[in-house]
């Protein structure tokens, strides 16, 4: 199913009963909703769930510049209006940690709580080491031959076979000029002002097997920083932790929904 935004045609998909909370998955870079298939399927018995695909990505409208953080918040809170979600959790992953962050602040009574899965806060500015790695990132992805950079980035993400074909499944389908595009926009978020934070129940999760090692680091402090926070490192996981272990992601889950 579509709905049209101003960034135009965004995919989604939802399931379960329409009166119970509403779980909305944000998916990260280079990959698309069903990333949450695992997720959705555990959990679409006793929750509404939204899946979607950001401009970009999977089925969407394809990028015709820098992905845009703000942009997706904002298309995020019209999909609720849309699907007339008065509240949810938004469950995102990495640059969808991201995503649903900034619409958790600018729109907290839609908001009941926030996962992140391989995220970091977004009302801190990205480190210039940090962007320097985003530049560098950007420089080589345009020299090496799609085929390679896809592999190998699958490869380095993921811990399991399933993961990993999946992911660069999901990045051949997006193609190297929107992958440019959308590590432009990650570079981008870097200079986001945030000047509130929110204040919904929060879990941070990541995988044992980050890579960058510095996600470990910068969740850590993140939990650390946040008074109240939930902390879960899974297992045998690498950066989409809740593919490489579903069951173990899906039980921290819903341990922390039924805390809610």
């Amino acid at each position: 199913m579509f709905f049209q935004s101003d960034a135009g045609p965004i995919y989604y998909d939802q399931s379960g009963p329409r009166d119970r909370l509403g779980l909305i998955f944000t998916h990260g870079g280079g990959l698309n909703g069903h990333m949450f298939d695992a997720q959705v399927a555990a959990l679409k018995h006793q929750y509404r769930t939204v899946i979607w695909d950001m401009q970009g990505h999977g089925r969407s409208v394809p990028l015709k510049e820098n992905f845009d953080v703000p942009k997706m918040a904002r298309c995020l809170m019209d999909m609720m209006h849309e699907l007339q979600i008065q509240q949810a959790v938004l469950v995102g992953h990495s640059l969808g940690a991201w995503v649903s962050q900034l619409a958790a602040v600018k729109h907290p009574e839609r908001v009941k709580a926030l996962v992140s899965i391989a995220g970091g806060p977004i009302d801190k500015p990205i480190k210039k080491t940090e962007q320097l790695l985003y530049r560098i990132s950007m420089a080589i992805s345009r020299i090496i031959p799609e085929n390679a950079l896809f592999g190998w980035t699958a490869k380095q993400k993921t811990t399991t076979e399933q993961a990993r074909i999946f992911f660069e499944k999901s990045l051949k389908q997006m193609g190297k000029k929107q992958f440019l595009l959308m590590l432009g926009g990650m570079l981008d978020a870097a200079s986001i002002k945030v000047d509130q934070s929110y204040e919904q129940p929060l879990l941070i999760t990541h995988g044992a097997h980050e890579m960058p090692k510095s996600v470990i680091r910068d969740n850590k402090d993140w939990h650390a920083s946040v008074p109240g926070s939930d902390y879960f490192e899974i297992a045998g996981a690498g950066h989409n932790a809740n593919m490489d272990k579903p069951e173990a992601f899906n039980q921290v889950l819903v341990d922390f929904l039924a805390g809610l």
